[in-house]
């Protein structure tokens, strides 16, 4: 699809318009015909196939139309580009930012309230508290500032404000409460891996998480304390953070520059790929090397699908052919974000053994291409949206075992994209939840358990999800050696 920069008009588009004209024309063919019948003639059975032609084509244009329609629904609440804005460059006078408020406040009533009563959130009261500190609000940043935290409350993962972070292009790693850095690509700066980060902006650590967790949109208060924590080093209002380190015994303080998302490279200057890489590419580089150069573990399988958007189902199977030879596989979701529901329905039956029901879905078993050997699903505090409903699925299955870390919470809410006359756009969950294949855990709010759960660990520590199911395979190989003999 070729890429759209404004919605997508559910009527007025060349599908619609031919439909209409060939409505017009199937009238106007079958008013002839019918007239040409009252007139009498030799050619009435002629004629009345004319009839039955025509109302057929409209049948066909109604029906063509109405799918247009559907698709066009779907394209500008899901697909359609966004305007993501950075605080400062807001220009509302404070009454269109409470203009802007009262709208968005009808559109979160009118859509959000089965999942706020399932999360015992009140509206009305919540609304009612932000619409009283609106009063307060003197320009659109601290307008902009208010909607990060009304969109925080709301504890929603799908649920947030296109808003833009300037950001370091450091990447960091957590534990607790504790920060350390991971990778820092600009050689500029003093610092380094495995420094430990103990304030930013001369607040601790710890208190700083907690302040940032009341304007980061999550489902569950792991993955808000996790995401809050990763993006530490990232700000909606300031250009610069003074970082404060620990390494080995000295204690130092950094004055990191922030820039634009779009100025990171050209500021950074061009990095190499190795330079480039997050904590979540090199633990996933490492699993493939293990898996490819560990003696013994020939027979083991990995895919890493690090998304469901397009091209995720193709890119899937082509890897299932080589690796479903394998008797075990592991199958990477962590840090996934989700994409389309569909493309998850599409590659679950690949690799379930049974038949499963999610919510008002029923997925079966490709018997004929499942995966027939034992399943080592990977999954985090980031496994979320599509991603998450995958290991639901996996989760129970008979030849699957979860590991890692307790999922996001929220695979079943589904966002949509919404726009403010004064043009604030947000995205906002719609679908109430539902009860996952366990029949216990809700499709939002909980986060998929994984069957083992590994403690958390840093990019460099040993005892990583990947060790542990190196581990289990390799203890598994061992006995059945050992009851083969």
């Amino acid at each position: 699809m070729s890429k759209v920069t404004t919605p997508m008009n559910a009527f007025f588009n060349i599908g619609n318009i031919t439909n209409f004209i060939l409505i017009l024309l199937s009238v106007a063919a079958s008013g002839w015909c019918i007239f040409r019948l009252k007139k009498g003639g030799k050619r009435r059975k002629l004629y009345y196939a004319g009839i039955v032609l025509s109302l057929l084509m409209i049948v066909l244009c109604i029906r063509g139309s109405y799918h247009i329609f559907q698709y066009c629904d779907f394209y500008n609440k899901i697909l359609r580009p966004t305007s993501s804005f950075y605080l400062d460059e807001l220009s509302l006078s404070p009454e269109e930012c409470r203009e802007d408020f009262d709208e968005i406040t009808d559109i979160v009533q009118g859509n959000y309230a089965p999942i706020a009563r399932h999360k015992g959130i009140d509206l009305k009261e919540l609304n009612k508290k932000y619409k009283e500190e609106m009063k307060a609000v003197k320009n659109a940043e601290q307008y902009g500032l208010l909607l990060l935290r009304y969109f925080s409350d709301l504890q929603n993962m799908h649920t947030f404000i296109f808003a833009s972070e300037y950001k370091s292009g450091v990447s960091v790693g957590s534990r607790n409460d504790s920060v350390w850095i991971v990778h820092c690509p600009n050689k500029n700066i003093n610092l380094q891996q495995k420094d430990l980060i103990l304030a930013v902006n001369r607040i601790p650590t710890a208190e700083y998480i907690k302040r940032q967790m009341g304007i980061t949109p999550a489902s569950t208060d792991n993955a808000r304390r996790e995401t809050a924590a990763l993006n530490i080093l990232s700000s909606y209002t300031d250009s610069c953070k003074l970082v404060t380190v620990q390494r080995n015994d000295s204690v130092f303080s950094v004055s990191l520059p922030l820039y634009k998302q779009k100025e990171i490279a050209t500021r950074l200057g061009k990095v190499n790929h190795k330079d480039s890489l997050t904590a979540r590419d090199i633990s996933a580089q490492t699993v493939a090397t293990w898996v490819n150069m560990f003696k013994g573990l020939d027979d083991v399988g990995f895919i890493h699908i690090k998304n469901f958007k397009q091209g995720s189902v193709e890119t899937f199977c082509r890897h299932i052919k080589g690796e479903f030879k394998c008797p075990y596989l592991i199958l990477d979701l962590q840090s996934n974000p989700g994409g389309t529901k569909q493309n998850v329905i599409d590659i679950a039956p690949y690799l379930i053994s049974r038949t499963t029901t999610i919510g008002n879905l029923t997925i079966e078993s490709n018997s004929a291409k499942c995966y027939k050997g034992k399943l080592f699903v990977l999954i985090d505090n980031f496994t979320s949206s599509g991603a998450e409903t995958l290991a639901a699925i996996l989760k129970g299955q008979p030849n699957t075992l979860l590991i890692g870390h307790r999922t996001a919470g929220d695979c079943g809410s589904r966002g949509y994209n919404f726009k403010t006359s004064h043009g604030i756009e947000f995205k906002l969950a719609t679908q109430p939840p539902y009860l996952l294949p366990d029949g216990v855990t809700w499709s939002e709010g909980q986060g998929i358990a994984p069957d083992i759960e590994v403690k958390e660990s840093l990019p460099w520590e040993e005892e990583t999800v990947f060790n542990i199911a190196i581990n289990l395979i390799t203890k598994d190989k061992q006995k059945n050696a050992y009851e083969f003999k």
